[in-house]
C-alpha cells in the first residue's frame, strides 16, 4: 500500500487524486446521468468524484482501479465486526439458501428479538423497521400516540433521520430546515435545545411540559459524537424528563452495540423510556428496531376485545421488510458476537491509539487541529489553539458547540479525503468509526497517510 502514496507534491492534490483513480471517474460520469449528483446517499457525495468500491474484506476495501484502502466508514457504523466476518456470512448464506423474504412470521425473528431484550436495559418490547430514520419516526410517533401529547425536543447538532419530524436542528445555522419540501406545522412542532444544557432543558420542560412528549437524543453527542455529551448531563436529563412526565428516547442508531453491548443506556447507566436502533442491530444488513417501555409499545398491539382501540388508538405499522429474515441471520448472529464485549472493547482501544497517534502528528507539523472522540470513533476539529488541546484538563463538550459542526471548509475536507485516499485510507467526511477487525498495522498506515496528507495541504497551501 505504501506504494500508493503520492510524492510528486508540485501535483495538487486533487490533480493526483483525478488521474490515480480513472474508473471510479469514469463510473462517476455515467452516473450523473442517472443519479441526481451521481450518488444515491448524500455523504457518498464527494468532489470531485467519489471512489467506487467493488469489494471489501475485514478492515479493508478495495477499488474498480484496484486500490486498496483501509476503511473506516465500515457501512456507515454498522459493521463493527469488520467487513465479511466468517460467522455472519455463514449465517446469511445458510438463511440465503432457506428464503430471503417469507413475507411470514418466523422463527429468527423471535430470536433477534429476544437477544436484543437480552441485552438492552430499557427493552420490554421490541418492534423491527427497515432503517433508523423509520426508527426514530415511530419512537416519536408512539410518543405522541402514549401521551397525547405533540411536540418534541430535540439538541441542535443532534442527528436523528431525515423524516420531517427531526429534520431541524441538524446543521448550523439551526433555526434552519435541513431541506425544502418540509411542512411548516411539523417544524414548529419542534424545540430546539442547546446540547449539555441543563438549565435551558429545565427552562423548556417547565414551560411547556404540557405540550411536549419526548425528548429525543444521540446519547453520546450529535453525529456519533462529533458534538460529545457531557456524561453528567445524561443523568440530569432522565431526571428532568421524568419530573415533567415526558419520554425520553435514546437514538442508538450509531451507540446500539458499539458503545457496549447493552448501547451507551448500559455503559452510562441511564435508562430511556424508548431506544431507537438500526446499523449493527442487523449485522450490516437492511434493518432498524425500536424498543422500549411495555406499556408505550402496547400502542401497537391488537386487542380482541376492544374493537375501538383497534380503530382508533392502536399505532397502523406495517413494512414490507420488517424483520427480513436475511437481516435477521445477520443480526442475530453479530449480536451474539458482541454479547461478551470483547470486540468492543477492541475497536474502542484500536480508534485511541488511532487517536493518539493523529494527535502525535499534529503537535510535530504544529497545524492547529485536534482529534477527538470517546469510543470506537474519531473526528477531526479544525482551528483550535494547540495549547488549549494539549491542556490535561481540556474537554470537547466544553467548546462552543457551534464549533464542532459544519464550520470546517468542505473543500478542505475533500482534499483531506482526497490525501488520506490516495495515500491508501478511505475515512469519512469529518472522521470514521473502527471496528474489531482494524489491526496495529492499519493504525500504522493511518498514522502515516495522515501525515503525508497534512504536508500535501500545508505544500499546496490549503493549511
Amino acid at each position: 500500500m505504501a506504494s500508493q502514496a503520492v510524492s510528486q507534491l508540485a501535483l495538487s492534490l486533487t490533480d493526483a487524486y483525478q488521474a490515480a483513480l480513472p474508473k471510479s471517474k469514469a463510473l462517476y460520469g455515467q452516473a450523473q446521468k442517472i443519479f441526481p449528483s451521481g450518488v444515491t446517499h448524500d455523504g457518498r457525495y464527494m468532489t470531485p468524484f467519489p471512489i467506487y468500491v467493488k469489494r471489501a474484506k475485514g478492515s479493508r476495501k478495495w477499488d474498480e482501479d484496484d486500490r486498496e484502502y483501509v476503511d473506516y466508514w465500515v457501512g456507515h457504523g454498522a459493521l463493527i465486526l469488520g467487513h465479511g466476518h466468517p460467522v455472519v456470512l455463514k449465517a446469511v448464506q445458510e438463511q440465503l439458501e432457506k428464503g430471503t423474504h417469507y413475507g411470514a412470521c418466523h422463527a429468527l425473528e423471535v430470536e433477534w428479538g429476544a437477544q436484543i431484550i437480552k441485552m438492552v436495559p430499557s427493552a420490554e418490547r421490541v418492534r423491527f423497521t427497515s432503517s433508523g430514520t423509520e426508527a426514530t419516526l415511530m419512537a416519536i410517533r408512539l410518543s405522541r400516540a402514549f401521551s397525547n401529547k405533540t411536540r418534541v425536543v430535540k439538541f441542535e447538532g443532534h442527528f436523528h433521520g431525515w423524516h420531517d419530524n427531526v429534520a431541524i436542528g441538524v446543521n448550523p445555522p439551526y433555526e434552519v430546515p435541513i431541506s425544502p419540501g418540509l411542512l411548516d406545522d411539523v417544524i414548529g412542532s419542534v424545540i430546539l435545545c442547546p446540547p449539555n444544557d441543563t438549565k435551558a432543558l429545565e427552562k423548556i420542560l417547565k414551560e411547556h411540559h404540557q405540550d411536549i412528549a419526548c425528548v429525543i437524543i444521540e446519547p453520546t453527542g450529535g453525529s456519533y459524537g462529533m458534538i460529545p455529551t457531557d456524561p453528567a448531563f445524561l443523568p440530569e436529563l432522565r431526571r428532568l424528563t421524568a419530573q415533567y412526565g415526558v419520554i425520553l428516547i435514546f437514538d442508538e442508531v450509531i451507540t446500539g452495540f458499539r458503545v457496549a453491548p447493552g448501547g451507551a443506556q448500559e455503559f452510562y447507566k441511564v435508562k430511556p423510556d424508548l431506544t431507537t436502533m438500526a446499523k449493527i442491530v442487523a449485522g450490516g444488513l437492511p434493518g432498524g428496531a425500536v424498543a422500549g417501555r411495555k406499556d408505550i409499545m402496547e400502542y401497537l398491539e391488537f386487542k380482541k376485545d376492544d374493537p375501538h382501540w383497534n380503530r382508533h388508538k392502536k399505532m397502523y405499522h406495517p413494512g414490507t421488510y420488517n424483520a427480513n429474515p436475511l437481516s435477521a441471520s445477520a443480526g442475530l448472529t453479530t449480536l451474539r458476537i458482541l454479547e461478551s464485549g470483547e470486540d468492543i472493547q477492541k475497536a474502542n482501544a484500536i480508534a485511541k491509539a488511532l487517536r493518539d497517534g493523529m494527535n502525535e502528528v499534529i503537535r510535530k507539523l504544529g497545524v492547529d487541529w485536534y482529534v477527538y472522540g470517546d469510543f470506537s470513533d474519531f473526528h477531526f476539529l479544525i482551528g483550535i489553539d494547540p495549547a488549549q488541546a494539549s491542556d490535561p484538563n481540556f474537554k470537547v463538550y466544553n467548546l462552543d458547540y457551534h464549533l464542532l459542526k459544519g464550520k470546517a471548509n468542505p473543500d478542505l475536507i475533500y482534499k483531506l479525503r482526497q490525501g488520506m485516499i490516495l495515500n491508501g485510507v478511505d475515512i469519512m467526511r469529518e472522521g470514521g468509526m473502527t471496528s474489531s477487525a482494524h489491526t496495529e498495522e492499519d493504525v500504522e498506515i493511518t498514522v502515516k497517510a495522515f501525515e503525508a496528507t497534512l504536508r500535501a495541504l500545508q505544500e499546496e497551501g490549503s493549511i
